[in-house]
């Protein structure tokens, strides 16, 4: 079955959207619709999946074209599932205002690094297209930006606002660089060209006029002669714009314009060459009438006079469906075989051979696909085709009821459609073959990226493996860029592999399959399944030889790259909490959500990914093997007796590489030296008797095992959070002057770069009124709390009533709480479990021996019994950050980073963090815990965790005496791992993935 691909979306709304695949780009929430089904137009050769979604009624602000949408109801269609391939991405808004929420989406434009997209507001928001984060956002128009034009080799960006202004923005500063006035009474400027053979922009106006701006001799009329015809202008109908501040400030020389072009608003505007006349330029209007033009020069031979426009031919659209007085064309795009295309308020897409001058078809099959039946005079304002956009090979059409409709350029077939937004799909870019950008209105307005290649691409072809969609995220071979990583992505989050659960276990092998396969097929020398317990998940092995001596049969002594994860996921909870199907990925703001995308599976493909790459391009300085684990998530049962058994496959491993820890903010690139070790306990209190017993009949004359539980439980903790077990604190290793200093360095740096960092945020809430450096000192003992001093936290209280929730009338029979301890260097799990076991039997001890002293205690009938489970789970882990390795890995992310930071310039989000500007406790030439070099000012952030991984300190011990564990975190603090709405940022994976490469590419001189 073909496919399409939902990339991304990046919104000025709040609100929904579904569809299959890539990411999300913003700077705030919004909601994912669920992906539906696949409808197929009865005049369609092959099956594109797509999304259905009713639509609502939007309006649009005045100066803006004024369209209606209605709701319709989809019949007579064949549908089928969206497949295995499909993922789900999603929405994203700009700002927090309500009326930011609801700011549609006018025009589209891109460069090979941005995508721009005009707002109703007057905005301009800039998406980097590797990431689709919000990059900048250009203000300056007074009303909507409904027009926007691009001058590739110029490097400017005109937009055309309701303000009667026309502004150049630098596509590579992103900065204003000057205001372009409209002929007075033009009003809204809704259409733009970029005449690059002439040096010309043409504005389509309100006022029915075309317009004329020659931008090579702007400068030929004085600046004092502007300033006064500036000064004369005074509208009688419409608001114009005063002139921009610090900025130059043009006007259009009225005498060059078509003043009354058409008898209606002039809203579309192609630049084509017609085959007989060469160049031409085509407008379309309310009038129902396409114009074609040229250009006129001087009849006194003066070549320094502009030139005006002559109207050569003239194309009536009537006829194609719209009733009589309701003729309108609203777009036009044109494709390199001499075809012209029309979008009309009929819903249908008029096709003009610019040979022959004749229309030779309107296309309308594509629409009854979703309503049932074909556009008809007088249901127009269902089906209004507002945009229009051709590529190579593909014409798509954006219509008023939320939907694409595509055809196939050659011979005109309709390819099916593409469930958009709610409301009316306002604006569409070609950005690559088979790469397309929409835009939206209302709620939720919004730019959405879809990849379409599995729609228009060849039945014999399979769309995942050979599409290249580098123009969107440009990084990787044929088979190894971005865009697969997260098409992978979306298919194993679908694998609900939650381990721990018995029925859930088919599904944990079948994600450990699904890795395998995708494995062999990036150039692994060897995958497979391998385990030594029956009872646990399978471990998905695999290696990558090093490129430049390959020998796959003789790893035992052979220096290797050991990469760990896990593709084992926490159950995701109720479905109420998350704002999308937590098994299915989805895209806000910049981010993919689903369970797994950051603890870990997200990670390993990027890790993956990298190093397919590096072998691919034969770059591979040494054999990479990979240990995938099942059961991480579950203590990592079967991990040790597997590895042990099967030695001989993993070589001599001197790094241990994973990436299963977060970033301490959410702008600042971290690296991990540190993890507190854990423990597990059971208390289970239980009573002689076998059953629960009636509150209302027994109470007060049994004992009750939760009271005595709650007892024992409230003796583990002071109200002040001090754990009372006796020696709890016994052997933590004692502050290290240096890197107490580093860390108060580090707080200074995440309290005035990560403001909105759940720690930062909640610990200033905390001391709002406090000074600095005691807000500063409460940071500082927050993390010497989580990251160096143990601690004990109760999960959770459960009881042996049914539905205990409803059930408030019963003396349960049984009570059992869990409980975990986490512990720190140098202390022995051992022995701090030894004493939380002997503390939990005292406290009972006693409670049960007071309860039968007192001879005026009530006669009491049953007896309790204590059953305690204590496990130590994982060893506390501390690196090195001194050794080579930690040097290299935070030199990769620093470099890394720093190249993000230098092309993104100021741009928000973790790109901006430059290698200049963020303080951190490592450098390359210093001691661990930084010093007076300016190197000791470099990103990443050096930090510990509080949280555990039981596998690494065994594998650093198992693999001893050389191998050196180093995690990289690509997660934000805000992920919400093991949460819901677990998320991570587009870009952090990406970034992730090339911070893999860049350490792996140079590993060989250090681990030698």
């Amino acid at each position: 079955m073909g496919e399409h691909r939902f990339i991304s979306e990046a919104s000025a709304a709040s609100g929904g959207i579904g569809s299959p695949t890539i990411a999300s780009a913003s700077a705030s929430a919004s909601a994912l619709a669920h992906a539906g089904t696949l409808p197929v137009s009865s005049h369609s050769s092959s099956s594109p999946a797509a999304l259905h979604r009713t639509p609502s009624q939007s309006s649009f602000a005045s100066g803006t074209r004024t369209p209606q949408t209605h709701a319709h109801t989809q019949s007579q269609m064949h549908a089928q599932a969206l497949n295995d391939s499909g993922v789900v991405l999603g929405v994203q808004t700009v700002g927090g205002s309500d009326t930011a929420a609801g700011a549609s989406v006018l025009a589209l434009a891109h460069t090979d690094e941005f995508v721009f997209s005009g707002t109703q507001q007057g905005d301009i928001h800039v998406w980097r297209r590797e990431t689709f984060q919000l990059e900048r956002t250009l203000s300056g128009h007074s009303g909507g930006c409904q027009a926007l034009a691009v001058d590739a080799v110029g490097g400017v960006l005109y937009s055309g606002g309701g303000d009667s202004t026309v502004r150049a923005w630098d596509t590579r500063t992103l900065e204003c660089q000057y205001v372009v006035h409209a002929g007075v009474n033009a009003g809204a400027i809704l259409s733009l060209a970029h005449w690059a053979a002439h040096g010309l922009l043409v504005l389509g106006c309100q006022d029915t006029s075309i317009q004329l701006f020659d931008i090579a001799n702007r400068r030929a009329v004085s600046r004092q002669a502007q300033a006064d015809e500036m000064a004369a202008r005074r509208s009688r109908f419409f608001a114009e714009a005063a002139p921009a501040e610090g900025k130059e400030g043009y006007y259009v020389i009225l005498h060059t314009a078509a003043m009354f072009a058409h008898t209606g608003y002039v809203h579309a505007l192609a630049i084509g060459a017609t085959p007989d006349d060469g160049a031409a330029l085509f407008s379309a209007a309310s009038d129902g009438i396409i114009g074609v033009w040229g250009l006129r020069r001087s009849e006194d031979g003066d070549a320094d006079a502009p030139p005006t426009l002559e109207r050569t031919a003239s194309l009536d659209t009537s006829g194609s469906g719209d009733s009589e007085g309701d003729a309108c064309v609203h777009s036009l795009a044109l494709d390199g075989d001499g075809l012209l295309f029309a979008g009309l308020q009929s819903g249908g897409v008029d096709v003009w051979d610019l040979e022959t001058w004749q229309r030779i078809r309107t296309l309308t099959g594509g629409f009854s696909s979703i309503s049932g039946s074909s556009p008809s005079p007088g249901s127009s304002s269902k089906y209004n085709v507002l945009a229009l956009a051709v590529d190579s090979r593909t014409l798509y059409a954006g219509a008023a009821d939320g939907a694409i409709r595509m055809w196939r350029t050659a011979d005109l077939s309709a390819l099916g459609w593409i469930r958009a937004a709610e409301n009316s799909v306002l604006a569409l870019d070609a950005l690559a073959p088979d790469a397309l950008a929409s835009g939206s209105s209302g709620r939720p307005g919004g730019v959405q990226f879809w990849d379409v290649a599995g729609a228009v691409g060849d039945a014999e072809s399979n769309p995942r493996l050979s599409t290249n969609l580098n123009a969107a995220l440009p990084r990787g071979g044929r088979h190894l860029d971005n865009k697969r990583l997260i098409s992978e992505l979306a298919r194993w989050v679908r694998m609900r592999s939650v381990s721990g659960v018995a029925e859930l276990q088919p599904e944990c092998r079948r994600a450990a399959r699904f890795l395998k396969d995708l494995m062999r097929d990036v150039g692994a020398a060897d995958a497979r399944l391998i385990s030594s317990t029956p009872t646990a998940n399978p471990i998905v092995y695999a290696r990558f030889d090093a490129s430049s001596d390959a020998d796959a049969h003789s790893l035992r002594d052979t220096p290797t790259v050991f990469v760990y994860g896990h593709y084992d996921v926490m159950p995701a909870g109720a479905d109420a909490p998350w704002r999308s199907p937590p098994f299915e990925l989805a895209g806000r703001d910049g981010y993919v959500y689903g369970r797994g995308v950051s603890d870990d599976k997200g990670p390993v493909l990027a890790t993956l990914f990298a190093v397919a790459e590096l072998s691919a391009a034969r770059r591979l300085p040494v054999t990479v093997v990979f240990c995938i684990e099942g059961e991480e998530e579950s203590g990592s049962a079967g991990l040790r007796e597997t590895l042990a058994s099967h030695r001989a496959l993993f070589g001599a491993p001197r790094v241990v590489l994973l990436s299963s820890a977060y970033w301490l903010g959410e702008v600042t690139p971290c690296l991990t030296y540190g993890m507190r070790g854990s423990i597990r306990a059971t208390l289970r209190v239980e009573s002689s008797r076998s059953a629960d017993v009636h509150a209302g009949v027994w109470g007060g004359a049994v004992r009750d095992p939760l009271a005595c539980l709650a007892h024992v439980v409230s003796q583990l903790v002071d109200p002040a959070g001090r754990v009372l077990v006796p020696g709890f604190s016994d052997g933590v290793r004692p502050a290290d002057p240096a890197e107490d200093a580093a860390m108060r360095s580090l707080v200074r740096t995440i309290a005035a770069r990560e403001a909105t960092a759940p720690l930062v945020a909640r610990v200033s809430a905390a001391a709002a009124d406090a000074p600095a450096a005691d807000a500063h000192d409460h940071l500082f003992r927050q993390l010497v709390q989580r990251w160096r001093q143990p601690s004990l936290t109760v999960h959770h209280v459960d009881v042996s009533t049914p539905a205990p929730e409803t059930n408030a009338t019963l003396v349960p029979a049984a009570a059992q709480a869990a409980i975990s301890v986490r512990v720190v260097p140098d202390q022995s799990l051992d022995d701090i479990a030894a004493k939380l076991r002997a503390h939990v039997t005292s406290v009972f001890d006693e409670y049960v021996a007071a309860s039968g002293s007192d001879p005026a205690a009530p006669a009491l009938l049953d007896s309790l019994r204590l059953h305690l489970d204590v496990r130590p789970n994982a060893m506390w882990w501390l690196a090195d950050p001194k050794t080579p390795v930690y040097q290299a890995a935070a030199r990769a992310i620093r470099e890394e980073w720093a190249s993000a930071g230098a092309r993104s310039g100021a741009g928000a989000g973790a790109g901006s963090a430059s290698a200049s500007a963020s303080p951190s406790a490592l450098s390359d030439s210093d001691s661990a815990f930084g010093g007076d070099s300016a190197d000791a000012h470099d990103v990443p952030l050096l930090i510990r965790e509080g949280g555990s991984i039981p596998a690494v300190p065994w594998l650093e011990s198992f693999f001893a005496p050389h191998a050196v564990a180093v995690n990289i975190p690509m997660g934000q603090s805000s992920d919400n791992a093991h949460l819901d709405n677990e998320r991570i940022s587009l870009e952090n994976l990406v970034r992730g993935r090339q911070v893999i490469f860049r350490l792996l590419k140079d590993i060989a001189s250090v681990i030698e």
